[in-house]
């Protein structure tokens, strides 16, 4: 009777790089939406400070800005004033 052992064990290591690499692959495709979330939010977070420093830099003209004497006057509609204009 011919000793198969050596070609099991062959199979078997066969089969150990292949289950290997199908979890090296899971883990990678698991890993990819987790560290999606943490891109956006880091996106988000220096948006958010781009927009806190032109706030900043606005204010700081801010202080010359000249109030309106009657800001909650009505404003005419642009036919209304384009009626004024021409009449």
């Amino acid at each position: 009777m011919r000793d198969i052992r050596g070609d099991l064990q062959e199979r078997a290591n066969f089969i150990e790089e292949q289950i290997r690499g199908t979890y090296a692959h899971f883990e990678k495709v698991v890993q990819q939406p987790m560290s999606e979330p943490d891109a956006k939010v880091a996106e988000l977070q220096g948006a958010h400070t781009m927009m806190n420093k032109l706030i900043e830099f606005e204010g700081g003209f801010m202080d010359n800005v000249v109030a309106l004497s009657n800001p909650q006057a009505p404003r005419l509609s642009l036919a209304k004033r384009i009626k004024a204009a021409s009449g």
